[in-house]
């Protein structure tokens, strides 16, 4: 069948090879070649090419074992010796996008050596995609160690096969649902994951890390904090109040109050300033960066969360919840019409608040973590 190629864009190759170990010597030896042609626009597969690959030396296959995923003695004794196969792969590969799971350090070395063997001029790549690390930096450790396997196992595919036609296609599958679930929590960062919080003493210190959000304006670094495999987002009792409602009514309008922080609070938000602080330099930010943490008085400033409406209206989303003596009350505050008089009795030096924040970043003249409020408690 004749390939049919969007020619308005040029195929992403995804492709791999299956190698073994030779004995003795322990060098790396090619036993299959595998790519598939893909769109960039739809993702959709174009088409498709493998072959297995005759080793030259002829006591590796008298010593090879067959391999429980069809790849035999006999198999490979019938296959094409690579310097047969080496015009069609160079045309498949030379000049496209290259695209695979942790081929930058290893797919990439075994072609070069492969040709070098057979003293031909070896492929080179236009762009290069290597899912491994791009899966490591914006996906986080959800999937472990992010091998295909796992990453396998955590979609919950069928166990990867380890034959190079099978393992690009399910490369793709990945890359497909890591996309997805980027997009839909990007999109509804609310709902995708659900937010599961955590006071500062269940945090693992070792388990916060960063990724990039998956959208941001690139002149405003927005920055992701992770704990484990999920958004951390933090749960924290019995806040005293230092500094009651700020309101700053600039172009984005906010609404801020100062608490004092606890040692093991001071200890988690440290760590994440650090985190963050250094994915922001790599996301190309080069404002001065401003602590979370007021160290001089181990107080932090938390923001009630805001909504911009369709009539520029700004509404205050924070759910605020009001215990008075064991009796609660919800109150929403909206910009729109709220009585700044009203919010400052609501915030009283000295008094105590329940709060649930997550994380967010800001790069004005200065750059630092926000740390927004979903929902108050206000002991009254």
């Amino acid at each position: 069948m004749e390939m049919i190629i969007d020619r308005e864009h040029d195929p992403i190759v995804f492709f791999d090879l299956e190698m073994r170990y030779s004995n003795p010597g322990q060098n790396w030896v090619l036993l299959e070649f595998g790519s598939i042609l893909v769109c960039p626009r739809r993702l959709i597969e174009l088409d498709s090419y493998s072959t297995l690959i005759r080793p030259d030396d002829p006591l590796f296959l008298d010593t090879f074992s067959d391999l429980s995923n069809g790849i035999t003695r006999e198999a490979l004794a019938c296959a094409p010796h690579f310097s047969e196969v080496a015009k069609k792969i160079y045309k498949i590969l030379h000049g496209k996008i290259w695209a695979g799971h942790n081929i930058q350090r290893f797919d990439c070395v075994k072609i070069k050596e492969a040709f070098d063997g057979i003293n031909r001029p070896s492929p080179e790549y236009r762009h290069l995609i290597d899912s491994l690390p791009l899966l490591k930096k914006w996906f986080g450790k959800r999937a472990g160690n992010m091998k295909l396997d796992s990453l396998a196992a955590y979609f919950e595919f069928e166990d990867q096969v380890h034959r190079s036609l099978d393992d690009v296609r399910m490369n793709l599958e990945v890359v497909k649902h890591c996309g997805s679930v980027l997009f839909l929590e990007s999109i509804f960062p609310g709902i995708f994951p659900q937010a599961s919080w955590i006071s500062p003493n269940e945090v693992s210190i070792p388990s916060i890390y960063t990724i990039p959000a998956s959208f941001y304006d690139g002149n405003n670094p927005k920055i992701r904090v992770m704990h484990n495999d999920r958004d951390l987002k933090l749960h924290c009792i019995r806040l005293n109040v230092r500094f009651g409602i700020k309101i700053f009514n600039d172009v984005n309008p906010r609404l801020t109050f100062v608490v004092d922080s606890s040692f093991r609070l001071c200890e988690v938000l440290d760590k994440c300033d650090v985190h963050v602080k250094k994915r922001y330099a790599e996301c190309g930010g080069d404002s001065e960066w401003k602590p979370v943490v007021n160290r001089d008085y181990q107080n932090i400033c938390l923001q009630l969360k805001a909504r911009v409406l369709d009539d520029d209206i700004v509404e205050w989303e924070t759910k605020i919840e009001i215990d008075h003596n064991g009796i609660y009350t919800n109150q929403r505050v909206e910009y729109s019409n709220f009585d700044s008089e009203e919010l400052e009795r609501l915030f009283i030096p000295g008094m105590y608040v329940d709060a649930f924040f997550s994380f967010d970043t800001f790069d004005t003249k200065k750059a630092g973590i926000n740390l927004v409020v979903d929902k108050l408690i206000i002991y009254h």
